[in-house]
């Protein structure tokens, strides 16, 4: 997968590119997809739309041009936008990146092609129909460029390559035109290009930020801010749908000793010190732990997948860990340490739900922490 990710991210740095704005590598995949449904939910709009006005800009300069001029276009138009309605029928949403990114890509070209057909289009109608009614084919043009960049503003380039190919040959013929008010009507185009131009550079730049606070916010909503490691919330989430997909897991309880004691002599900081201490201990002792969670206060939880032949897997071994945790925790010239007790439970054995799981392993756990105690 993270190979996949890779390459479509290569990818996606030519000038092909769907993206107009830096997006972080964490959230290229999740922008991509969000572009391509968004992309997909206006293609029937744009489509009906686009043809609709290939029909009326047709009829509306019936007669004026050559015949193959006065087919030629609409029927390129009409054909193209109905051929992407019938492919698009056969399509679901769009929750791969790889999916989405071919989409986009392919968005690009047409919208090029298709503006650069309606553009030459609207030169020759402008040209060949009456003096009084010639520019009734440049305000036909001009709306479809408005349209498609709005219905095309999640992909940002394929948006401004339709309205630079569809308002540069009308611009083009409009400003050699005799006429100064033919002339200010092509500046206004122009202007008004730039605008939408820069309205959908700014979409896209909102939109990369919007995604950026939501996951950041996913991140901080599952995450405990004191060690990094998952809360509580995230640890309940991933055990439950291990059950719920009837996985074979272990979890593993681990509860601090003389964590308060430490708390009360050598205050608040130090007892911080030792949880940040822990749990980066935790996660290079069990690397391959499905979760490694602060359920809050001193108590960590480790959930292991079982080994193939079932039983308890060999990374998770309590010994290992009580001797990462029990170690020193260097502090202002003192050296902090604490015990660890543990309470290890398998599914279905100890338990089929995430209550049962827990209730076993908590009893297992003060079970070791009163053997310690006596001992």
């Amino acid at each position: 997968m993270h190979g996949r990710l890779q390459r479509i991210g290569t990818e996606l740095d030519g000038w092909t590119s769907p993206f107009t704005a830096p997006v972080p590598e964490h959230l290229r995949a999740q922008t991509l997809i969000l572009q391509a449904e968004r992309l997909r939910a206006f293609l029937p709009m744009l489509c009906l739309l686009i043809a609709a006005n290939a029909l009326a800009m047709a009829l509306a300069v019936l007669g004026d041009l050559p015949w193959w001029q006065q087919l030629a276009p609409p029927a390129i138009i009409i054909g193209t936008c109905l051929a992407v309605l019938y492919i698009r029928r056969g399509h679901g949403p769009v929750t791969a990146p790889g999916q989405a990114a071919r989409l986009l890509h392919r968005t690009l070209p047409v919208a090029a092609t298709l503006g650069a057909v309606a553009g030459i289009w609207c030169v020759n109608a402008f040209t060949e129909t009456e003096q009084y009614y010639c520019m009734v084919a440049p305000v036909f043009i001009g709306i479809a460029a408005l349209m498609s960049s709005t219905c095309l503003i999640s992909a940002p380039r394929a948006a401004i390559a339709a309205m630079a190919t569809t308002v540069t040959p009308i611009v083009i013929k409009m400003m050699l035109y005799d006429n100064l008010g033919v002339r200010a009507m092509a500046a206004m185009m122009v202007l008004v290009t730039m605008m939408q131009a820069g309205v959908v550079l700014a979409k896209f730049r909102e939109t990369v930020r919007m995604l950026g606070y939501q996951h950041e916010l996913d991140r901080i909503a599952v995450t405990d801010p004191m060690t990094g490691l998952q809360n509580r919330l995230a640890f309940d989430r991933e055990l439950e749908a291990r059950l719920s997909a009837e996985d074979r897991v272990v979890l593993a309880l681990a509860d601090l000793d003389g964590f308060k004691q430490v708390n009360d002599r050598y205050g608040h900081l130090a007892g911080d010190e030792i949880l940040r201490t822990i749990a980066r201990r935790l996660q290079v002792v069990a690397p391959s732990a499905l979760s490694i969670a602060r359920l809050g206060g001193d108590e960590f939880a480790l959930l292991f997948a079982t080994s193939p032949s079932g039983g308890i897997p060999v990374a998770c071994d309590p010994e290992a860990f009580r001797a990462a945790i029990t170690q020193p925790v260097p502090f202002h010239g003192h050296q902090l340490t604490v015990g660890c007790s543990f309470g290890i439970a398998a599914n279905p054995a100890d338990g089929r739900t995430p209550d049962e799981l827990v209730h076993s392993a908590d009893n297992r756990l003060y079970s070791d922490k009163n053997t310690r105690k006596a001992a």
